[in-house]
């Protein structure tokens, strides 16, 4: 998801961490095997919750753009965690 790292930078997000994992499902189709499905669980951690909204359509914009989503013929699903930091007083 080095794509959301790339719009993120260019929309200015300020976020303290962004980490993604991920699940492949490996099938044997017409007997060969086959990465079938792609699950991307990419979390991010955000100091405002007025940025919430704006990270979610971040991520979204970086579905749609991922040249490895884009080529691959697997299903790719994003089940995505945005995160505000919390503050201690």
């Amino acid at each position: 998801m080095t794509t959301f790292l790339s719009i993120a930078e260019n929309s200015k997000l300020d976020f303290v961490s962004f980490k993604v994992e991920s699940k492949g499902i490996l099938e044997q189709v017409e007997g060969k095997f086959l990465m079938t499905r792609v699950e991307l669980y990419p979390a991010v951690i955000i100091r405002e919750e007025k940025d919430k909204e704006r990270t979610e359509r971040i991520l979204q914009k970086s579905e749609a753009a991922c040249l490895i989503s884009n080529s691959v013929k697997a299903t790719i699903e994003m089940k995505a965690i945005v995160e505000v930091l919390a503050v201690i007083a």
